[in-house]
């Protein structure tokens, strides 16, 4: 567990504010567009990656899966439940197509085949009380499901029993210690779209709660209220009903990111003005923002804890010293069997003999030659019998620029370990950098190949 993660969580009890105990950190996010039998969506898997990236900024060690198949997403979740099990805390994020079959809510896969009749439901979609119960029985401390779904019904209107005659998810009950945040209410649907003009890349929830994430001091409970407000009030602009709706069984509030709300203060009016007081908003110092990260990784043995600080903080007041400890830590080797040697760095001179770490141009494959964007980093280490890889990507130019990737996994022998992952966008802005994190999605592998293409691109 990243030693940073340890300020991340808080518990808001009744009678004050607690700290949690030391908590491991997890997420799973699914976003399903290209639905293969029933109706495509076009801003899932933006949002799935949108949220994705910022639970990765604060702290959330991320799963994140797009255009996945019923036994891809039950593997998922299987995993997720494993790795939050024991008192863990985990973020369950699903962008896709919802139904609701008898008072249950399903999430559908994109490889679902048109149903005949509620059973066929039951047997190819996910069901969220099972999914529930799973989290349950892992005895989780704190589980956050949201579910941006059901933006418009896939099925027809008579098929078999009435499938698909009921708009949106219905209303659920949250066990204990757990959170369920719908993007709107019991029978609503959620919006992809306010219309033809509408050229925002994700879809109407995820665009107003995204910013709520990376937020200092503010519980699920005030996002989604803060979210909600904005939803119902741009929904009936364009004549819609959507109101996001909370479930809620835990004892407090659950915080993405620690520290105070905020602050109000009051101050004297202005002469003449209506009232007596007038509200003044203090902002949080994000000096001690960083201040704090930097306590929580400053012993820390483990150089991708100070590659988050950089990725973070590339201008920070630590950087230096970060830079010159991951170059410490680098000229050391791990050859035990739960570890990956780190490496090698582009701009680093070519390896001595006595390094035996592979070669970063070993572990890519480009689609044609990127003429403007390069990896300036590449590492992999092995934690939890995972492979967790970090690749930082660099934008040589003054305009930004579109890549697309994926991974191969593959085990020592070079074999494909996992089914081809569907490629990722990711926008890299004019002489900026953009690091790219993934975790295995399998303990079989042990080796793996990261693939590149770039409309910018040009033939080898």
């Amino acid at each position: 567990m990243k030693p940073y993660l340890l300020l991340c969580f808080y518990l808001l009890a009744c009678t004050g504010q607690l700290h949690a105990a030391p908590e491991h950190r997890v997420a799973l996010v699914i976003g399903n567009n290209d639905y293969q039998n029933i109706v495509k969506l076009e801003k899932a898997v933006n949002d799935a990656n949108a949220v994705a990236a910022e639970l990765r900024k604060v702290g959330f060690e991320v799963q994140s899966l797009n255009n996945v198949g019923q036994k891809k997403m039950n593997q998922a979740i299987n995993d997720f439940v494993q790795r939050v099990s024991g008192g863990g805390v985990g973020v369950f994020f699903f962008a896709g197509h919802g139904l609701q079959i008898n008072n249950q809510n399903f999430l559908v896969p994109v490889d679902m085949d048109t149903p005949r009749d509620s059973a066929d439901v039951a047997d190819q979609a996910i069901s969220v009380p099972i999914l529930q119960d799973k989290l349950a029985d892992a005895k989780a401390r704190y589980t956050l499901l949201v579910l941006d779904a059901c933006r418009n019904n896939p099925l027809p209107k008579k098929a078999g029993r009435s499938i698909g005659s009921t708009r949106g998810l219905a209303m659920t009950n949250s066990p204990s210690g757990q959170t369920v945040l719908f993007s709107a209410g019991a029978n609503q649907e959620a919006l992809d779209s306010l219309g033809s003009n509408d050229k925002s890349p994700n879809g109407l929830f995820t665009r107003e709660f995204l910013p709520m994430i990376s937020q200092p001091g503010v519980s699920s409970t005030e996002a989604l209220k803060k979210t909600r407000s904005m939803v119902i009030q741009k929904a009936k602009s364009v004549g819609h009903e959507q109101q996001p709706a909370i479930y809620d069984q835990t004892d407090g509030d659950f915080y993405f990111v620690p520290g105070p709300a905020p602050a109000q203060t009051m101050a004297a009016a202005p002469p003449g003005a209506a009232g007596g007081t007038t509200m003044v908003v203090q902002a949080v110092d994000p000096k001690a923002v960083e201040l704090s990260f930097w306590d929580s990784i400053k012993d820390s043995k483990q150089a991708e804890d100070y590659q988050d600080y950089l990725s973070k903080y590339p201008n920070g007041q630590f950087a230096p010293l970060a830079t010159r400890r991951i170059a410490a830590m680098s000229q050391t080797v791990s050859r035990s069997s739960d570890a990956v040697p780190t490496l090698a760095m582009a701009s680093s001179p070519p390896p001595t003999a006595a390094s035996s770490g592979p070669s970063m141009a070993s572990k890519l494959e480009e689609q044609g030659k990127m003429n403007n964007l390069k990896v300036s980093d590449l590492r992999a280490t092995k934690r939890d019998n995972l492979l967790r890889i970090q690749a930082e990507i660099t934008n040589i130019s003054s305009g930004n620029q579109q890549l697309y990737y994926r991974f191969k996994w593959l085990d020592r022998d070079g074999f494909t370990v996992w089914e081809d992952e569907p490629w990722k966008p990711m926008i890299v802005y004019g002489n900026q950098k953009q690091v790219i994190n993934v975790v295995s999605p399998t303990f079989k592998a042990t080796d793996f190949r990261l693939q590149l293409q770039s409309p910018d691109n040009t033939a080898n």
